[in-house]
């Protein structure tokens, strides 16, 4: 499939997709002219239309079948109504679709429903029927419309008719159920109009997807890591940007599109500022430098409207009342008093009303020059020293290598020299050896020895020699006249030589002659060889005493390295670059004042755009660049949410300079693709661990949408991995521009912002472990008003409707204690997983704090992009058969709720059945560590005082525990609603003792509430029940089984020690969480909404008075 067919097949799948989501959440205006409720009935299966009305919609198919889109007409029942600002909506649970009734031939019997396409709306059941959204999930709709009708109204019927009749909606009253069905025609949701538009004319019209253009690289490409060495000109007047935004900053000038991963509280909205910042100095300097204007446009936009306003806030901050962004969005915002029409109106008075400043102008020109110099020659600076720097390291490496191998030169120098000077040593007498006189000698020697044979000769020769004179002793005679004079000169030596007095003395004088000679030769060479080796010695000692000198120069020049300005520029030379971008934005208005005729024409274009006058629209698309550059000199930024970009920027084609969409994480990926089409250049910012977009569809639905949307248009399970909205965890927005496989857990490649500012160091821990972030914390340490950043209360709950009141009323308690405590309500948000419980808990929490606003209670996916002082997540889980799953099948719910929290997090839920999840139990346990953990307790629990009895309060409770272990003798009774976790593991262990000694140990635990288990752990209580039946007399009761089936439990926590106490109070003794906080520091009550309180008898009578009462309640 070539790269056109394949964006066409998934511009296919995205429009489908967009359907399906409609219809979950689909409601039509009652009196509205696509509703037909006359003339359509229900008669047990069948839907029967007269056909007058069947004539008409068929009239009407057949009409639209030649527009862009197509009539689609359904059939729903009930008439569920809803009203809202004055106006009355039909809402449908479900839809059939009829329109391929409507295309065939009219039948006076009906159609059976059977045989029709069922599509649940899944968004408007979980709000009618209370569902949350894991329940909305689970929608049963496979096995066609009756078995979905049974299975989620768990009501029977013989008929759809009989269903109709009789199904109650909890929500509605019976005024808001007509039981009646009706037919509407589905044309999609106003709030997806634009972005179903964008698509359609995407598809129909040439495609702009080329290589390098944002929009092929978020659906094809591979992000490119970021280079160090670039620099870029501008920031914005707030925090210097950090080394990570630093990096995506750099990024951002070469590619296409930089992915940005942006944990809590790492920056996004900063790291955002500082892009438009750079993109204001961008056209400055292209002005001021080649005398070219350029578009400069910046959307910032999201799905998201706080991560908008984050954005908005901060541009007020700074600018004031100025024109600088135009906000858009619905058409409330477009018209607002801060909104975009008013923007265009205040600029063109401001246009009519003030001149071109050509000295001004000027001014700011060359101080804007001087300041890109100034940064220029730091950078240059930097280079030339980073050269030299460079060369001196390389330098120091060649003198380390070479001082190396100059000393292994010098140690084998050494090494040779050794033996030379040994031979030496040995021959250092030969120094004496009078050479010259050896030399005379040797000569005469050697002629008297040639002369003198070796063996004896014939007689006839020594004849000879006796008649010529050549006779030996006349050849010795002769030879000792000449060599008196050197033999003579060799007596006074060490070296003395005799003259010869016959053949064999000269033979073997001659022979010692010859050696000394030789040995005084080898001593002359060795001594050369020294001396050389010497000389080779010293020349080597020296080049390393050079050597060396300039190594260690090079040492102290190295070990302060200059500072690597493109790591540092951001930071070092932070006010240049604020100072860049306020004399940027100064010289672009007086540009615009220089150009005023003309950029007042263009903003009374745009201005009749946004009032709805299309004949501007095709005006301006005439010259789209021009007025697009007109407009952006005075509004460089437009701000909007993704579904509304078509009604500030109208026009399919490539006019915005720079897109910036925050939360992408949140986002599905088709709703930020027409902005990229329209962009050259864009940064995609989000967390895929935080949270990720709402999907209203059943998990069956989704498996329809994979086959018919992807698979059966020829593309491939990667594919849908990668290109499916509903793709929540693998493809989001944030997915697709970073390059993200769609296999497994793959988050692509974006630039990860390291550093944290928001949260105190030990609530961000736990968010940094979950998600892996590997965060650099960098907040400032605040005290909280309750001495602990960390706070559990443990509260055992019990739901109705999907909502937990016991949690509802704890959290309202919570909030009163930290009032009193100094905490303003404007400080707190309470959040919950479950949006039926946050529904409950805003309406409860608004009655009772007038202050608190609506916007600060909500789910998890509410608070996304906020964070208050002080966050209370109410998890609504208590009891077993509660699905944790929901909760830690991700890090990303419990990361964003905890990441809100700045300065207090507060956990409440039943943290028994909490730590049966992995990552919540990781939050029990990191609270528990580092912060506190403590029992909620509705003031009807606290016992009150009596006369004669003492008060028991806290950790005191531990002690009278261990007290009654230890000297208990005949009788210790223990009443507890609970059997669980690590107290009564210990239970299990002390209580052997106290089971030896003879003791009789009951224990009665069980409490049912208003559920059916009582929430106790089964392996504990089968090991006690085992160990308690090794010992007659000694009882472990659970109330609620066996005998006692009929009891509900108890609520009681007593303690019995023989007849010498009784405590009566809130302790749960073998089940309380107090034992570690008790034993490394005083318990901190300061977050107690009511301290643990017992009262102590120590009377026989009140002591009796109690055990009756404990027979009474096993004896039920």
């Amino acid at each position: 499939m070539n790269v056109a067919s394949k964006v066409d097949a998934i511009l296919n799948a995205w429009l489908d997709y967009i359907n399906l989501d409609e219809y979950s959440k689909a409601r039509v205006e009652t009196n509205s002219d696509k509703v037909r409720q006359r003339g359509v009935k229900l008669v047990r299966d069948h839907l029967l239309i007269d056909q007058a009305t069947f004539s008409e919609l068929q009239q009407k198919v057949k009409q639209r079948q030649n527009t862009l889109q197509e009539a689609v007409w359904v059939l729903s029942f009930p008439q569920v109504l809803d009203v809202e600002k004055g106006k009355s909506y039909l809402c449908p649970l479900f839809s059939l679709d009829v329109t391929s009734i409507l295309k065939g031939e009219y039948q006076a019997q009906g159609w059976n429903l059977d045989s029709l396409i069922l599509i649940e709306a899944g968004d408007n059941l979980a709000t009618f029927l209370g569902l949350d959204d894991e329940q909305r999930e689970k929608l049963i709709t496979q096995d066609g419309l009756r078995s979905f009708l049974e299975i989620t109204f768990k009501l029977t019927f013989d008929s759809y008719q009989n269903w109709m009749e009789q199904v109650v909606i909890p929500r509605r009253s019976r005024e808001q159920i007509q039981r009646q069905p009706y037919l509407f025609e589905f044309t999609g949701a106003t709030y997806n109009y634009n972005l179903r538009q964008d698509l359609k004319e995407i598809k129909s019209g040439s495609k702009n997807c080329s290589k390098g253009h944002p929009a092929f690289e978020y659906l094809f490409g591979e992000p490119k890591p970021a280079k160090e060495e670039v620099i870029y000109m501008g920031a914005f007047p707030t925090h210097a940007p950090t080394n990570s935004q630093s990096t995506a900053l750099k990024h951002t000038q070469s590619e296409p599109i930089t992915a940005v991963q942006g944990p809590p509280g790492s920056g996004k909205t900063t790291l955002i500022l500082h892009v438009i910042a750079q993109q204001v100095v961008k056209r400055a300097l292209s002005l001021i430098e080649i005398g070219q204007d350029i578009n400069n446009l910046t959307v910032v936009s999201s799905t998201n409207n706080k991560a908008v306003d984050n954005v908005i806030e901060k541009l007020d901050e700074f600018f004031q009342a100025e024109l600088f962004y135009l906000k858009g969005g619905n058409k409330d915002n477009i018209e607002s008093a801060n909104g975009a029409i008013a923007k265009l109106r205040q600029a063109i008075d401001f246009l009519q009303k003030n001149q071109f400043d050509e000295q001004l102008n000027n001014l700011l020109k060359q101080k804007i020059q001087q300041i890109k110099e100034e940064l220029l020659a730091e950078e240059s600076r930097y280079l030339k020293l980073s050269k030299q720097w460079d060369l001196d390291r390389q330098r120091h490496k060649h003198l380390s290598q070479q001082i190396q191998t100059l000393q292994q030169d010098l140690d084998e120098i050494l090494s040779t020299l050794i033996p030379f000077q040994q031979r030496a040593r040995d021959l250092s007498q030969y120094n004496q050896l009078p050479i010259q006189a050896y030399n005379i000698i040797e000569k005469h020697f050697n002629k008297a020895e040639s002369l003198l044979s070796k063996s004896r000769l014939n007689w006839w020769v020594r004849f000879w020699r006796w008649l010529t004179g050549k006779t030996e002793e006349r050849i010795l005679r002769e030879l000792n006249l000449a060599c008196n004079s050197a033999i003579a000169q060799t007596s006074t030596t060490i070296f003395p030589i005799e003259p010869p007095t016959n053949r064999a003395d000269l033979i073997q004088k001659a022979g010692l002659v010859r050696e000394r000679i030789n040995e005084a030769g080898e001593l002359k060479n060795v001594q050369k060889r020294l001396e050389e080796k010497y000389k080779d010695r010293d020349q080597i000692n020296q080049q390393m005493e050079d050597a060396f000198k300039e190594f260690q120069l090079l040492e102290i020049s190295l070990a302060n390295p200059p500072e690597n300005f493109y790591t540092s520029f951001h930071q070092k030379f932070h006010d240049k670059h604020k100072d860049l971008f306020k004399l940027s934005r100064e010289f672009l208005i007086q540009q615009a004042l220089y150009n005023k005729h003309n950029i007042k024409s263009t903003l009374e274009l745009y201005c009749s755009i946004l009032s709805g006058e299309r004949k501007s629209k095709y005006k301006v698309a005439e010259n789209l660049d021009k007025h697009i550059k007109n407009l952006s000199l005075i509004f460089p930024v437009i701000t909007c949410t993704l579904l509304s970009i078509r009604k500030m920027i109208p026009w399919i084609e490539e006019c915005v300079d720079r897109t910036i969409i925050d939360e992408a994480g949140m986002i599905d990926q088709h709703k930020a693709f027409p902005l990229l089409v329209r962009s050259r250049k864009a940064i995609i910012v989000g967390d895929p661990l935080q949270i990720e977009p709402i999907i209203t569809l059943s998990d069956q639905r989704r498996e329809d949408y994979r086959q018919t949307a992807f698979i059966n248009r020829g593309l491939t399970d990667i594919d849908y991995h990668r290109y499916s909205p509903e793709e929540e965890y693998s493809a989001t927005a944030y997915h697709r521009a970073a390059g993200a496989t769609g296999e497994g857990e793959d988050k692509g490649k974006g630039i990860v912002l390291r550093e944290h500012y928001r949260c105190q160091s030990s609530i961000i821990q736990y968010c940094n472990a979950i998600a892996d972030y590997d965060l650099e914390i960098k907040t400032e340490p605040v005290n909280s008003l309750v001495e602990s950043h960390l706070i559990a209360y443990d509260v055992e709950g019990n739901i109705r409707n999907n909502v937990n009141e016991e949690e509802v009323n704890a959290v309202c308690e919570i909030i009163e204690h930290l009032v009193k405590q100094g905490y303003s309500v404007k400080d707190i948000g309470v959040i919950s997983p479950f949006k039926v419980h946050a529904t409950a808990l805003r309406e409860q929490l608004r009655k009772k704090f007038s202050q608190l606003e609506s916007k600060s209670v909500g789910t998890v996916h509410t608070f996304q992009g906020s964070e208050k002082k002080v966050i209370i997540l109410s998890t609504k889980v208590c009891q077993p058969q509660d699905n944790v799953y929901w909760i830690n099948k991700r890090p990303n719910l419990l990361n964003v709720a905890v990441s809100r929290a700045k300065e207090l997090f507060i956990l409440v839920g039943n943290l028994y059945t909490l730590e049966k999840g992995n990552r919540s139990r990781q939050l029990v346990e990191h609270i528990r560590e580092y912060g506190v953990v403590l029992e909620y307790k509705s003031a009807a629990e606290i016992p009150k005082a009596e006369p004669g009895t003492i008060p028991v309060y806290d950790c005191d409770h531990l002690r009278i525990f261990r007290e009654a272990i230890d000297q208990a003798e005949e009788e210790l009774i223990i009443i507890t609603p609970w059997i669980r976790g690590s107290e009564s593991k210990l239970f299990g262990k002390e209580v052997v003792s106290v089971l030896e000694r003879g003791v009789k140990v009951t224990v009665v635990y069980g409490n049912k509430g208003n559920e059916e288990n009582d929430n106790n752990d089964p392996t504990i209580e089968n090991k006690l029940r085992h160990l308690f039946s090794q010992y007659p007399g000694s009882r472990l009761i659970r109330l609620g089984e066996g005998k006692h089936i009929e009891s509900r439990g108890t609520n009681e926590r007593i303690l019995v020690r023989d007849t010498k106490l009784a405590i009566i109070g809130t302790w749960n003794w073998l089940s309380h969480p107090y034992r570690s906080q008790c034993g490394r520091t005083s318990l901190n009550i300061k977050p107690q909404i009511r301290q643990e309180t017992s009262v102590q008898f120590s009377d026989l009578s009140s002591i009796e008075s109690i055990k009756a009462k404990i027979y009474q309640l096993i004896s039920q």
